[in-house]
């Protein structure tokens, strides 16, 4: 339980006022009138948020029963009646929304789980919703809780929450306060609005009701970003790019959309029968520290992709070119070429940090390429003869 922020505490004449500002205003949320005992028990939620943080609401207002006992220096006696009062004055700091419980209300009864790569994700919502990539990593639930759930709520929130803004763009807006990031999606959208919590353990997402036929769709792509915010708190970094399985090793082929790499992974399956992992994205972690390549459901169109682990062999930069020609790439140059290739969030500093240590780690661990081609069998042929040359004298 905690407040919200969007209220301001003040005092007038010898009177107590709880007044909205911000959001709250255009929302049209209401204000109240303090006594005595609304001010303190405000105060002591205020002055300890941290304490209350966590708590339900039943300990919670166990707590405020026993800060109201003492600063009144009563005794049990009236503990009943100073309960009822502390229950009231809550109810009414929800009812004007100036007040979350830090247990979130299911929409839905219905659980099913999934495990992508070493994460858990927990989808809380009618099982017609789920989009179709993600049966097949389903799991059994585990006793241990999920590394994310994800909440779907048939409605818009109540409280339209602000924020600092991160990222704007036609199709979105990111911002972040102190409780979460909120992903607030256009008009004729399925999806409203989207609240992560800052650790990245649960994402709320709110739908307009009745459900519209693409939502699956609208869902699977928003789960990417709620997803990846916490794979990458969990050191697994997503890099643009495609897969084959050659020599029981993964090897990604990076460029910027557009350029060939699910023309390039065709061309291998083709001419040297590796199966085509992934056709556009690959999720990358360390096992020992060693580089990890785990399937998961998003694949661009390519409508390629595994729910299966590799070792990971290598990672080709490629460029088109009038003419085929491979080389080695240094760490250095690895690193900033790989990051440039990463989907994993860079929201802020410390995010890009995250994605640059990362890459710098992994530019140690394998080799590079780079590959300037055509689209033709003898771009593979190239790069083949690079890359075995590069494994035979490892």
């Amino acid at each position: 339980m905690k407040l919200k922020n969007g209220y301001l505490l003040y005092e007038s004449g010898g009177a107590s006022y709880l007044l909205p500002y911000g959001q709250n205003i255009a929302d049209h949320r209401h204000g109240m009138r303090l006594n005595e005992s609304g001010k303190f028990l405000y105060t002591a939620l205020l002055r300890d948020q941290d304490l209350f943080a966590d708590c339900t609401k039943q300990d919670a207002e166990q707590k405020l029963l026993a800060l109201l006992l003492a600063h009144y220096e009563t005794n049990a006696s009236e503990a009943p009646a100073l309960l009822a009062d502390i229950k009231s004055f809550l109810s009414h700091l929800q009812r004007i929304d100036a007040l979350s419980d830090s247990e979130v209300q299911i929409s839905a009864p219905e659980r099913t789980c999934f495990r992508i790569g070493p994460l858990t994700l927990e989808f809380c919502g009618p099982k017609e919703l789920i989009p179709p990539s993600f049966f097949p990593f389903s799991c059994k639930p585990e006793p241990k809780c999920p590394d994310q759930t994800v909440y779907l709520f048939p409605s818009a929130p109540l409280f339209h929450a602000g924020g600092e803004v991160l990222i704007r763009t036609e199709e979105l807006m990111l911002l972040k306060n102190e409780e979460c990031y909120l992903f607030l999606y256009p008009a004729g959208h399925g999806i409203s609005e989207v609240h992560l919590t800052l650790d990245g353990q649960k994402a709320i997402f709110y739908c307009h009701c009745p459900f519209s036929d693409d939502l699956p769709e609208q869902l699977f792509h928003a789960i990417r970003f709620t997803f990846l915010v916490k794979a990458q708190m969990e050191g697994l970094f997503a890099v643009h790019s495609a897969s084959v399985l050659y020599r029981s090793s993964a090897w990604l082929f990076a460029a910027p959309s557009g350029t060939g790499k699910s023309t390039h992974a065709a061309l291998w399956n083709s001419l040297y029968k590796t199966p085509v992992l992934n056709g556009d994205l690959n999720l990358i972690g360390f096992s020992d520290d060693k580089p990890i390549v785990y399937g998961i459901p998003w694949c661009g169109t390519s409508a390629q992709f595994t729910a299966n682990a590799y070792p990971l062999g290598g990672i080709v930069f490629l460029s088109q070119a009038s003419h085929d020609s491979a080389a080695f790439v240094t760490a250095e140059k690895a690193q900033l070429s790989v990051m440039r290739r990463m989907v994993s969030p860079a929201w802020t500093k410390a995010m890009l940090s995250e994605n640059l240590n990362f890459a710098g780690h992994l530019s140690k661990k394998i080799p590079f390429f780079s590959l300037a081609c055509t689209k033709e069998a003898s771009a593979a042929a190239a790069l083949k003869k690079c890359i075995d040359s590069a494994l035979t004298t490892a």
